[in-house]
């Protein structure tokens, strides 16, 4: 008797994913049906899932989270008749055989493949621990030792390619779309094993999904690992939903230990009082069953500075990858001599950009006629009347480029040169944030972006701990790709999306560290920043002659960093960071005679008090 199976397919804004994903289940022979839960994109999957004939795309008014979303594809999917729902995220693949492979195996109720890294295919993308044992599988080969009979019993790795019959779903109802993001696919798993149903992993399934890194950050010597992510939202939602999981399913100590095992991570590994504190409500919110909280993190990521403009910006959809529009945004004030070679760079760039938007940070030399006199496609020039500073000239740009509709948003000063191929190369990139890699003129490496900016440990100095630079040495030694934590707005390019969720650049920097502010702000709402090797940006000055700690300069550099440090610092002992550096710095700088320094370091700490809460 044949079985009627639907693909239930969760997509949030990777198109391009999701037409890879489709095209491979409509060479799936055993598949009756795709089925896709779009939850509210603003990237055109919409509009691409409207004409596709062979596939059932529902679209909902607004982003419900993974939980959601599923929820949602497996009510519509046994509304629509299925036996066995195939359920699936966007970023996954299965091989065309993967089906079939699943369903030689009969018996089960709850059961899928193995999960394996696309680009290493002989690993586990998500070890698996053996039920009753300490064992934990990493690859294939292993996995595969300890199967019995092509099967590992009782455990899966739900939501990815696994099936699920119609008779589970009418014993067991479906995913609690309340989670939102984190743990309802484990709590539909424990409420499947609660409910007796049989589940199994088989081991010549595969399904491919990308690597997710190392999981969890080390504590107790390496001896544990704990699911820390910069993002308060995706904590929060984990915190609530792991506590009432355990709870719920396994006693009242599981949850207490993972209390105190969070507790313990946030007070000793990474202090943050910060996070306690969210931790705490997140329990709090289990215990009363309240599922509205993680709420205010979406409102709050829209509202930072100025995410929506006055005329609608914000919901204008971004064109799917492949098909973006560009507009660099180009910040210069009285450097028409660098500016002139810049432009001729820009002129060469293939692709070419849709717009070139330069703002004119009032300057008094011959910027003026140098733009006058560019013949440069697409080139727009705002002029400010007084000088905003590299800060509020790249938000005053950025704004401009948001509001007019651009998908890609592409950061530079004017003391910079793209390599002709560099926008085709980051182009060529589906990620929201991409950094350009920067040489001299000699063709050394002098990207300073940071690989580790650490603002959890009290006795370092500087939170730059590692820059692609140094960890690197040339270019040549990069890998394709290096996520970076933080970034200069020299070669940066922005999607849209991440402006809509975490607004524009900080204008009251003025000059140093808005660019710091933006990266930090954007890796806590969970966006990656990815260096491209390949895409080279040559520097037409030395970074030495910008670091003047006596000069007008030395104000903004000590207060800006006193800012990060006092807004974003992780723990109180971070954030007490500036008190210590001035106070000492102010008595060095006296024992040396130099007042002036004394003076400046004192003024910029009072200055970085009022910059603790961002710029609404």
């Amino acid at each position: 008797m044949s079985r009627r199976i639907v693909a239930v397919v969760v997509t949030y804004n990777r198109l391009t994913l999701l037409e890879g994903l489709v095209q491979r289940l409509r060479e799936v022979p055993e598949c009756d049906e795709i089925l896709v839960i779009d939850n509210a994109s603003t990237d055109g999957t919409g509009e691409w899932l409207e004409v596709q004939a062979d596939v059932v795309g529902r679209t909902l008014p607004t982003n419900t989270g993974g939980a959601g979303g599923f929820h949602e594809g497996l009510r519509l999917a046994m509304e629509r008749g299925a036996d066995l729902a195939w359920l699936m995220d966007d970023d996954g693949r299965p091989e065309v055989t993967t089906l079939s492979d699943l369903l030689a195996v009969e018996g089960y109720d709850f059961w899928g493949p193995l999960v394996v890294d696309e680009d290493a295919p002989g690993e586990l993308v998500f070890p698996i621990r053996l039920p009753g044992s300490a064992k934990v599988v990493r690859d294939v080969a292993s996995a595969t030792a300890a199967a019995t009979e092509g099967v590992l019993e009782d455990i899966v790795i739900p939501f990815n390619g696994v099936l699920v019959t119609k008779e589970l779903v009418a014993r067991i109802g479906l995913p609690r779309a309340e989670f939102f993001i984190w743990g309802d696919d484990h709590e539909f798993r424990l409420r499947a094993e609660k409910a007796g149903a049989r589940i199994g992993t088989v081991v010549e399934a595969r399904f491919a999904h990308p690597s997710v890194g190392e999981l969890g950050t080390p504590m107790w010597g390496g001896r544990s690992t704990y699911n820390h992510t910069p993002s308060d939202l995706k904590h929060y939602c984990m915190a609530r939903n792991n506590l009432l999981n355990l709870a719920t399913y396994r006693s009242p100590l599981h949850a207490l230990a993972f209390v105190l095992k969070t507790l313990w991570f946030y007070a000793v590994t990474r202090p943050d009082m910060g996070r306690i504190r969210l931790s705490i409500g997140a329990w709090w919110a289990a215990l009363r069953g309240d599922f509205t909280g993680h709420r205010r993190f979406l409102v709050s990521t829209r509202s930072t500075n100025e995410a929506a403009s006055t005329n609608d910006a914000a919901a204008t959809p971004r064109n799917p990858f492949g098909r973006e529009t560009t507009a660099i945004v180009v910040v210069t004030h009285n450097r028409a001599a660098m500016l002139q070679p810049m432009l001729e760079g820009l002129a060469k760039l293939d692709p070419a950009p849709q717009a070139v938007i330069v703002i004119d940070n009032a300057s008094t030399d011959d910027t003026s006629d140098v733009l006058a006199a560019s013949a440069l496609s697409g080139l727009q020039v705002v002029r400010s009347e007084e000088n905003l500073g590299g800060a509020g000239g790249f938000r005053l740009g950025m704004q401009t480029a948001y509001e007019a509709g651009f998908d890609r948003i592409w950061l530079m000063d004017d003391d910079v040169i793209p390599a002709p191929d560099c926008l085709g190369v980051l182009l060529s990139h589906d990620e929201p944030l991409l950094a350009s890699v920067r040489e001299d003129l000699s063709g050394a490496l002098v990207e300073k972006a940071a690989t580790r900016f650490d603002l959890a440990t009290p006795w370092v100095l500087r939170p730059k701990r590692g820059m692609v630079e140094t960890t690197y040495g040339t270019r040549a030694a990069m890998p394709a790709t290096v996520e970076v934590e933080n970034v200069a707005f020299e070669g940066f390019m922005v999607r849209r999306d991440v402006i809509g969720a975490i607004g524009l650049p900080d204008d009251s920097f003025f000059i140093f560290y808005d660019d710091v502010d933006f990266a930090l702000r954007a890796r806590r709402a969970g966006f990656r920043i990815l260096a491209v090797r390949d895409a080279l940006m040559v520097r037409q000055l030395d970074f030495s002659q910008q670091h003047d700690l006596d000069s007008w300069k030395g104000y903004y550099m000590y207060r800006n960093l006193f800012a990060v440090h006092l807004r974003y610092g992780e723990n109180v002992a971070v954030r007490a960071k500036p008190y210590v550096f001035a106070g000492g710095m102010a008595g060095v700088s006296l024992l040396r005679g130099n007042v002036g320094r004394a003076t400046t370091v004192i003024r910029a700490l009072r200055d970085a008090r009022a910059m603790r809460t961002p710029r609404a």
